[in-house]
């Protein structure tokens, strides 16, 4: 069976503080709005147990040789990018287009407090030159530092190709089979299928999994984890028991252990941890 340590969320809290150096502890946005104190339980059950804390296990930046090479593939394909720095995130829209990727990416997000328009309050489309001396519109977030990602925007039906393109001018080749693909990029297929992620190739959800483990002594083979996207893939794969939900991408249900029998929109996570407890395939603990 599968086990799970149950624990109060206050002490939850308390033991944070036995992570060495700096980290902020915040609640998750899982958590109801109203929960404001350690000494407050949440409504959702399963939260009645659990909280996740935000504590930075390791943080590596893109180096700037590969933020200018993204920067100006992005420019070259006329695709905008959100440039992740600090806690925002930064962007230089240049028409409706991009502004309308800005916003759709917001609202999927919650996002909207954390933007920075590059191009000034008003989102002045004609106020910001594009070119290499300004770093393809993204000069100050340059100056402010190396970012923690670089998000590049296209349409639906181009994704595949911009996806390629990606991969032909930063690891060398469109095929991760291929002997002359070198690893110096993380690129992921974004979901919703309109955006496309670059990383530094050191990082992702699996080893951000191993660290989180390691600091909280709890053994890999005792995690689930679920998943739908492909920046989900070394996530479901390092758990002990990696679930694929019902609405994932075939390449990533291939990767899991199990396929949920519901969707994200169907509370698959929940329901699927409910039905192994009812079965006796997970142990509280």
């Amino acid at each position: 069976g599968l086990r799970i340590v149950k624990k109060a969320h206050s002490d939850i809290i308390r033991d944070a503080s036995v992570h060495a150096g700096p980290a902020t502890m915040n609640r998750s946005n899982t958590m109801p709005t109203d929960v404001r104190s350690a000494d407050e339980t949440p409504r959702n059950p399963l939260l009645r147990e659990t909280l996740v804390i935000d504590v930075e296990m390791f943080h590596d930046r893109l180096t700037e040789e590969l933020t200018l090479k993204v920067l100006k593939l992005a420019n070259d394909l006329g695709c905008m990018v959100n440039y992740y720095q600090g806690h925002y995130i930064y962007v230089a829209p240049r028409n409706e287009r991009h502004l309308e990727a800005a916003e759709r990416y917001k609202t999927l997000t919650g996002s909207d407090e954390f933007f920075v328009y590059l191009n000034g309050v008003n989102k002045d489309l004609s106020a910001q030159s594009f070119n290499e001396a300004n770093s393809w519109g993204y000069k100050e977030a340059v100056r402010k530092g190396l970012p923690s990602k670089i998000i590049i925007f296209c349409d639906s039906a181009i994704l595949d190709k911009v996806v390629d393109d990606c991969r032909v001018h930063l690891n060398g080749s469109s095929d991760p089979c291929d002997q002359s693909y070198s690893y110096n990029a993380h690129i992921i297929r974004g979901a919703p299928p309109f955006f496309v992620e670059v990383l530094n190739p050191g990082v992702h959800k699996g080893r951000g999994l191993v660290r989180l483990c390691e600091s909280l002594d709890v053994p890999l083979e005792e995690v689930l984890a679920f998943g739908d996207g492909d920046n989900d893939a070394e996530f479901l794969t390092v758990a002990g028991c990696g679930f694929a939900m019902k609405n994932a991408r075939d390449n990533v249900k291939e990767l899991a252990d199990y396929v949920t029998e519901w969707t994200n929109d169907e509370d698959g996570v929940i329901r699927t941890l409910e039905k192994l407890e009812e079965t006796g395939r997970l142990m509280l603990k």
